[in-house]
């Protein structure tokens, strides 16, 4: 059947995407730390307890993935001064650079996959995703920004 195939392709494409072009399956780190950098990026500077109820996880979890992602340079950890129980995380520039080098790779990958298409070809693909996409929100299973 057309539409099984089509799903099997799209599911293919998904994978490939991400392997090809995700830290954590090139495995630069752990899906905890990228998701860590993804939420300090979205959300700005966060204290442990807060990253941790976010991702649902222990403090001592996220305490342990921070402090690697410190020695990468990626964050930095600062102990609340009115309250010195509380670590404060936030993302180091090198760690702005690092998620935005990871996007730029994965944007020269996509551009990569399009080139076979001429301009007509692209445009109908955009507006063929477009719809699929608007649906998704509709249905209330956009994929998060």
């Amino acid at each position: 059947m057309a539409t099984e195939r089509l799903i099997d392709d799209m599911q293919m494409l998904y994978h490939l995407i991400r392997r090809a072009s995700h830290p954590v399956k090139r495995a630069e780190m752990t899906p905890e730390q990228y998701w860590l950098l993804r939420l300090l990026r979205r959300r700005g500077t966060l204290s442990i307890g807060e990253l941790a109820e976010i991702l649902g996880v222990t403090g001592s979890s996220v305490t342990t993935a921070c402090k690697r992602l410190e020695k990468m340079g990626l964050v930095t950890r600062e102990r609340q001064s009115d309250d010195e129980r509380i670590v404060r995380v936030m993302l180091t520039e090198q760690g702005h650079e690092q998620i935005e080098a990871w996007q730029q790779g994965r944007r020269a990958f996509l551009q990569g996959l399009l080139t076979p298409l001429d301009q007509e070809q692209q445009a109908t693909l955009q507006d063929l995703l477009e719809r699929i996409l608007q649906e998704a929100e509709q249905n209330g299973t956009a994929p998060l920004q």
